[in-house]
């Protein structure tokens, strides 16, 4: 069984919240993703999203969902990817070895900068509608 990933998906209005991975990175360095992460001791990726985000960004996920899609990626990950509908907190830059910085993007835009995953476009797309 592969590693289990858990990612986040933050929309507010027309922007979506995007990390952009630290240059020092060993796995897609400087650049843009969601943020997110590995689970630990086999943790369930609900307890994973909550965690990561906390340690992350400080925010506390209070309505979320886990999107219907092929958790296996080509890596092997087992990747959960999560829509966040409402947090508690204010987004903030709190793993600066992990991410150089975060941003909320319009959507708009998203598909101009360099991105971790050319899958991140087509998936916003598809939770607008």
């Amino acid at each position: 069984m592969g590693r289990v990933v858990v990612v986040s998906i933050l929309l507010y209005g027309d922007r979506v919240l995007l990390v952009k991975r630290a240059a020092s990175r060993a796995f897609y360095p400087g650049v843009w993703d969601f943020p997110g992460g590995h689970s630990e001791d086999g943790g369930a990726p609900g307890q994973t999203l909550v965690r990561e985000l906390a340690e992350e960004l400080g925010v506390v996920p209070t309505e979320y969902m886990e999107l219907p899609m092929s958790p296996l990626n080509a890596e092997g990950l087992l990747v959960h990817c999560y829509r966040v509908r409402q947090w508690t907190g204010t987004p903030s830059n709190l793993q600066e070895h992990e991410h150089s910085e975060i941003a909320w993007i319009p959507l708009a835009e998203v598909d101009k900068l360099e991105l971790a995953s050319h899958d991140i476009p087509t998936l916003l797309q598809s939770i607008q509608k």
